[in-house]
């Protein structure tokens, strides 16, 4: 270790520097904030603090991830996840990132794997149950998908995707009763307005290419209705 106040070198032995009794400077790789009290863990979060010369390397790499993924190079921001979660492997941010760009480039064995280890490393992290359920809808295993909805919203009950994926499988099945009734309790505890408007678009897609009934023009209406009255969107 290189003290940041005197500039002398010690063993990584000491949790302080031996010379002039400064604590090191700490860095938290998920609320990126400098911690210089001698303590090994976030007060905030309780994520494992980094020293600066390894949270730097860790920054430039995140850094360099995102960026490729703002230019939608899902292929080369996932190369980058990888080599985070290589040295800190418990970063619940790029487990979650390096999940979604899993799924972007349709790798949903491996998206769904990386969600369960998210859901290892933090059971309780917001998101991560809907994701898995996302995933076996797409697996067509309706029933696996159902249970890890209901996990998510025992953990969370006002996260908006758990509902918007529990209504995908009321469509599938032809329950628009159902669906119906959980777009009310989405309504209830207010929406996201990107979730909502997501769901409406996708909502189009499907009224335009699938054959679906009218019930499910009728629920897209009730939708569109809410946008515009809550949100001021016009369509």
């Amino acid at each position: 270790m290189k003290c940041n106040a005197c500039g002398q070198g010690y063993s990584d032995e000491f949790n302080f520097c031996p010379f002039c009794g400064s604590y090191p400077k700490m860095f938290c790789p998920k609320c990126f904030e400098e911690v210089n009290d001698g303590g090994k863990v976030c007060s905030s979060c309780g994520s494992e603090l980094l020293p600066f010369e390894v949270f730097k390397k860790f920054h430039d790499l995140r850094e360099k991830a995102l960026d490729y993924r703002d230019n939608d190079n899902y292929k080369k921001s996932t190369e980058y996840f990888e080599k985070i979660l290589d040295v800190w492997p418990n970063v619940e941010e790029i487990n979650f990132l390096l999940a979604e760009d899993y799924e972007f480039l349709d790798e949903n064995d491996k998206a769904l794997r990386q969600y369960e280890k998210l859901a290892e490393i933090n059971p309780r992290h917001m998101g991560v149950y809907s994701r898995i359920a996302r995933i076996l809808i797409k697996k067509e295993e309706i029933e696996k998908a159902k249970e890890y909805l209901q996990k998510e919203h025992d953990a969370h009950p006002f996260e908006n995707e758990h509902y918007i994926y529990s209504m995908h499988i009321c469509f599938l099945e032809d329950d628009f009763e159902k669906a119906n009734r959980i777009l009310d309790r989405l309504f209830a505890i207010g929406p996201n307005e990107d979730d909502l408007l997501i769901f409406k678009i996708n909502n189009d897609l499907n009224l335009k290419l699938v054959e679906y009934s009218q019930e499910l023009a009728d629920l897209n209406e009730r939708v569109k209705e809410y946008l515009e009255k809550n949100f001021n969107l016009s369509f």
